[in-house]
């Protein structure tokens, strides 16, 4: 690995400036190979890197957006200690959760040692090479598009191939594996990777507690009548982060001026902080004060759906997803829907009820199975 930050010059400059002020608006086919170039890398300092990790970069590449345009990621690939197998590590892609939409809430940025996700040191643990996005604009120029499911679909894969160019020990099999926004993410990347990244052999996908029906509940349920929910009003958190993203998608929409002063002024607070300082400002503060119009309409419902509803079919490997029965930021009931509207589909997924978790103590307690799975995947022929 690089020992030194490494820039692709004149190109990394170019796209970076170009993606800050807007002007790359669309992807012209020509771009297509740009996909996953790395326009810096730099190591990881020793003490920085989480348990089993030998080596590691941080890494800013190119990417694509919800609408296929040019965007830039950042995010970290990991190598595990000891000698690659035949063919090379297998890759363990790991999808964050929710962290906000400011570029300095980046895990890259924030997360290190053995302050990094669980599933990343298990994996490292297990013998398995990582990489794990930030999501495109997210520690990155340009805007980052919260659970829009193709953007993050392009990061999560567009990552691996970031990685492989840099580290030439990575082989091509992989899994896609996240929790909430990241469980999202990981099953739009299991999705679109056939089409989109057909080099690459995807072997399974692994969703914990992963975010759906959002779109659902935000034209049915988060409205200017809605009152205070008590703990549950952080979830206004979420909503904001998802017009965020559907406003960059979507401006024709004009979505954000359905916000209340209050809402704008909240939206302007997303932009700037990370999630724990948002939820926490918007612990008292009723969801329906956010809100000066519905967002129900027919055209709004059809772009919601567009930006975030996960595919129930078209998938090419077993699904697994686990699920707490106690959570209260993705209830129960919208992931035994998606489920069974998989099944109806056709789609190869197992249901994995934790009876005593809520949304995040359920990644601990589904982990181990979760290993065990990713294990069952790489070794099937």
């Amino acid at each position: 690995m690089h020992s030194t930050v490494t820039t692709a010059g004149v190109l990394g400059t170019a796209l970076s400036a170009a993606v800050t002020a807007g002007v790359i608006t669309a992807a012209p086919a020509s771009a297509a190979p740009l996909a996953g170039r790395v326009l810096s890398a730099e190591s990881i300092a020793a003490e920085d890197l989480p348990p089993g990790a030998a080596s590691g970069e941080r890494v800013t590449y190119v990417t694509r957006d919800q609408n296929d345009r040019m965007a830039l990621s950042t995010g970290v690939v990991y190598v595990p200690k000891g000698t690659a197998p035949s063919g090379g590590w297998r890759i363990f892609s790991w999808a964050h959760g929710t962290t906000g939409i400011a570029d300095q809430c980046a895990p890259s940025r924030t997360r290190k040692g053995s302050g990094v996700d669980r599933p990343v040191i298990d994996a490292l643990e297990a013998g398995y090479a990582v990489t794990a996005t930030d999501y495109a604009g997210l520690g990155a120029a340009g805007e980052t598009e919260y659970l829009g499911g193709r953007a993050a679909a392009h990061s999560v894969i567009d990552m691996i191939r970031a990685a492989r160019s840099t580290e030439a020990s990575l082989g091509t099999e992989w899994v896609s594996v996240g929790h909430s926004q990241g469980g999202h993410a990981a099953l739009f990347a299991g999705h679109e990777a056939p089409s989109y990244a057909p080099e690459l052999d995807l072997r399974e996908i692994l969703a914990i507690a992963p975010a759906s029906g959002i779109e659902g509940v935000l034209t049915k349920s988060f409205t200017p009548s809605v009152p205070s929910l008590g703990r549950v009003n952080t979830v206004s958190a979420l909503y904001l982060y998802i017009l965020a993203g559907l406003d960059h998608a979507r401006p024709d929409l004009h979505i954000t001026d359905r916000l209340s002063d209050d809402g704008k002024r909240y939206l302007d607070m997303a932009r700037s902080q990370c999630n724990g300082e948002v939820s926490d400002a918007l612990r008292s503060v009723s969801p329906g004060s956010l809100l000066d119009e519905p967002l129900g309409d027919d055209a709004v419902t059809a772009a919601l759906a567009d930006y975030t509803r996960v595919p129930t079919g078209g998938y090419t490997v077993p699904i697994r997803i686990d699920h707490g029965l106690l959570d209260p930021i993705v209830p129960f009931p919208l992931t035994a829907t998606l489920v069974r509207s998989m099944q109806d589909s056709g789609t190869d997924v197992d249901l994995h009820t934790h009876s005593r978790d809520d949304h995040t103590e359920v990644v601990a307690g589904a982990l181990g199975e979760v290993m065990t799975t990713v294990s069952s995947a790489f070794g099937r022929d």
